[in-house]
C-alpha cells in the first residue's frame, strides 16, 4: 500500500533528511510529495543555519530601508560582507518572522496552532528519550535553564522559530502521557490565557523570562504541568 500524503507530511515532520527507504519511494512517487520533501529540506536548511549566524545590529535596518536610504547610508559605512547579508535574510526568514516563508500569525495562538501543525505530532511520536544535557545547552542561549524535576522528563528538544525569534520546542514524557512545549524567549503572553485547536488544547505561561505553551491531549494534563513549567524554566545564574 502506496503511503498516503498526510502521513508523508508528518514523517517529513519529523526528520526532513531521512533516507527511509519508504519515505525515499513515496517522495519519488509524484511530483507533490516531491515539491513538499524539497520545501521541508530548505526550511530545515534554513532554520539550522539562522541559528548558527550572528546578526549585526545595524544589518536588519539596512535591508529594510528604502533604496534611497540604502544608498545615502553606504557613502557613510562599508558594506557588510556577501556572506553576512546572505546569513541576515535567511536568519530573518527562519528565525521568527515567518513560518513556512509566509508570515501569517495575527497572534500568539495563531503562531502556536501553526507551529504545532508543522511538526507537533511527529515529535510527539520521538518522545522516548531523555536529553536532559541538550536541554541545558539550547536553553543556556537564552540565559535560562531548566531544573532538575523539568530537564529530567524533557524526551525531544530542538530550536524552533518564534513570533520573535528564535525559541525551544520540547516534549515532556509526563505522568499523563506526552505533552508539547515551545519556549519563546521574547514574547509576551496572557497568562493562564487557554484555547483549543484540531482537537488540542493549550495553555499559555508567563515565565521570570520569556512565556511558553504548552499543548496537550486535554485541559487537564496541561493544567497540571502549569505550576512546573512556570517554576521550572528560570533565568540561568547570573543572568540579568
Amino acid at each position: 500500500m502506496s503511503m498516503d500524503f498526510s502521513e508523508f507530511k508528518r514523517l517529513l515532520g519529523a526528520d526532513p533528511r531521512s533516507r527511509d527507504p519508504e519515505l525515499l519511494r513515496a517522495r519519488a512517487s509524484s511530483p507533490e510529495f516531491e515539491q513538499a520533501a524539497a520545501d521541508a529540506e530548505r526550511f530545515e536548511g534554513l532554520l539550522a543555519r539562522a541559528v548558527k549566524l550572528p546578526v549585526p545590529e545595524q544589518l536588519i535596518d539596512e535591508i529594510r530601508s528604502t533604496p534611497q536610504q540604502a544608498s545615502t547610508r553606504a557613502s557613510e559605512r562599508r558594506w557588510w560582507p556577501m556572506a553576512m547579508a546572505a546569513g541576515l535574510l535567511i536568519a530573518i526568514g527562519a528565525a521568527g518572522l515567518t513560518w513556512r516563508m509566509n508570515p501569517s500569525w495575527d497572534s500568539v495562538e495563531d503562531y502556536v496552532s501553526d507551529h504545532y501543525r508543522h511538526d507537533g505530532a511527529a515529535l510527539l511520536a520521538k518522545a522516548d528519550g531523555r536529553v536532559a544535557n541538550e536541554v541545558q545547552t539550547l536553553l543556556a542561549e537564552f540565559n535560562v535553564e531548566a531544573l532538575p524535576d523539568l530537564a529530567a522528563i524533557v524526551g525531544v528538544i530542538k530550536y524552533c522559530p518564534t513570533p520573535d525569534g528564535k525559541g525551544v520546542h520540547m516534549v515532556l514524557n509526563s505522568e499523563n502521557g506526552p505533552v508539547t512545549v515551545i519556549y519563546m524567549p521574547d514574547t509576551p503572553v496572557t497568562d493562564h490565557m487557554q484555547f483549543t485547536f484540531d482537537g488540542r488544547e493549550a495553555l499559555l505561561v508567563e515565565l521570570k523570562s520569556g512565556s511558553a505553551a504548552i499543548i496537550g491531549s486535554s485541559a487537564q494534563q496541561i493544567s497540571n504541568l502549569y505550576a512546573l513549567i512556570q517554576g521550572s524554566i528560570v533565568p540561568a545564574p547570573g543572568a540579568t
